[in-house]
């Protein structure tokens, strides 16, 4: 696998030196996030110390005539490479867009659709990631097509989507071909998601960000235990970015409200609450201080966890006039209530 992730990568660069002025122009980018990890598990007595590779991304963007976009992201740390996103977009005019494929839209803004590049601390919010394994899955990326109105104050974006974004061929990836004696794969499904988000970035307040998102679910899945489910949030942010202001403030806020079967058997976790509050100091334009509490309720028989999360970041690309995001060397420490555990990370970023 990783023989054909190079020669992929040789493939794309070699087309995009070749190509005539007239072909689509071909960008490839990429990050690499290396960390250290110091970990305790009080209950069991357990401690562990550790190298290890958060992400090594590859991304591949492709542009025709300034309204068709393809764009293939890997991951690459795992045993072998895998695809996050894979989808082709259409500009109907300069406010309105389709995005068609396996793709990233309306869901808490403290997921995917922060960048991985625009962590403010070496993961995203943990009731976010908790919000993504507990619907359409983890990576927070699902099968559909997306209609999205975007202006310089603001965007909204529709998602019609299959509810569970599993490459699997009987779950989220609905593939059959004609020639197939069953083109329905075997499979009996009709439910599918709805999901609507926007948020407001108004320029009277530079760095402000509204915004919110509703979403059904009819689909069921295993990640749901085979249930429905309604979710919706709100998101308030005066700089969303790491060192894009001298005092940053977050405010995240979901909800999940699963539907129970007919005749199953009931299921601990009934719902999931989060609230998360993120305050960041810059102490040099190339670093920053940042501190988050997080709530998260998973049900009536599982504990209510309070995680608090701190740390500061430096960026050797921002003290030479770059971009904040492009390397930096973050360093957070996490503890829990209620778990007696510990975590500490050191993690390098470097974008190409």
């Amino acid at each position: 696998m990783c023989f054909r992730l190079v020669l992929v990568v040789g493939l794309f660069a070699c087309a995009a030196q070749a190509q005539p002025s007239s072909a689509p122009s071909i960008t490839l980018g990429g990050t690499l996030q290396p960390r250290f990890s110091y970990g305790h598990h009080e209950a069991s007595g357990r401690t562990r110390l550790g190298f290890g590779l958060r992400r090594a991304r590859l991304i591949v963007d492709a542009r025709m005539a300034d309204s068709w976009q393809f764009r293939l992201q890997l991951d690459g740390t795992g045993t072998s490479a895998r695809i996050l996103d894979a989808y082709i977009g259409y500009r109907l005019t300069s406010h309105w867009s389709l995005r068609l494929g396996r793709l990233s839209s309306a869901q808490p803004r403290a997921l995917t659709l922060t960048s991985h590049r625009q962590i403010d601390a070496v993961e995203r919010a943990a009731i976010a990631e908790r919000w993504g394994a507990c619907t359409i899955g983890s990576d927070g990326r699902d099968f559909g097509l997306e209609v999205a109105y975007r202006r310089e104050q603001g965007r909204l974006l529709l998602f019609l989507h299959n509810g569970d974004g599993s490459w699997e061929r009987l779950r989220g990836n609905y593939r059959e071909s004609p020639s197939s004696t069953d083109v329905t794969g075997g499979v009996r499904r009709t439910g599918m998601a709805v999901s609507l988000g926007g948020a407001l970035t108004p320029k009277a307040m530079e760095g402000l960000e509204l915004g919110g998102f509703v979403s059904y679910n009819g689909a069921g899945n295993p990640n749901t235990a085979g249930r429905r489910y309604v979710s919706y949030g709100l998101h308030l942010y005066r700089g969303a970015d790491p060192g894009s202001r001298p005092l940053r403030l977050k405010l995240d806020g979901l909800v999940v409200r699963y539907f129970r079967q007919e005749g199953a058997e009931p299921v601990p976790a009934d719902r999931l609450l989060g609230g998360a509050v993120l305050g960041a100091v810059r102490l040099h334009r190339a670093a920053e201080a940042f501190a988050r509490v997080e709530r998260l309720d998973e049900g009536r028989t599982e504990p209510d966890r309070t995680i608090l999360t701190a740390g500061f970041s430096v960026s050797p690309s921002a003290y030479r006039g770059a971009g904040y995001e492009r390397q930096r060397m973050t360093v957070a420490y996490t503890t829990e209530r209620g778990i007696a555990q510990r975590l500490l990370v050191v993690q390098w970023q470097l974008i190409f």
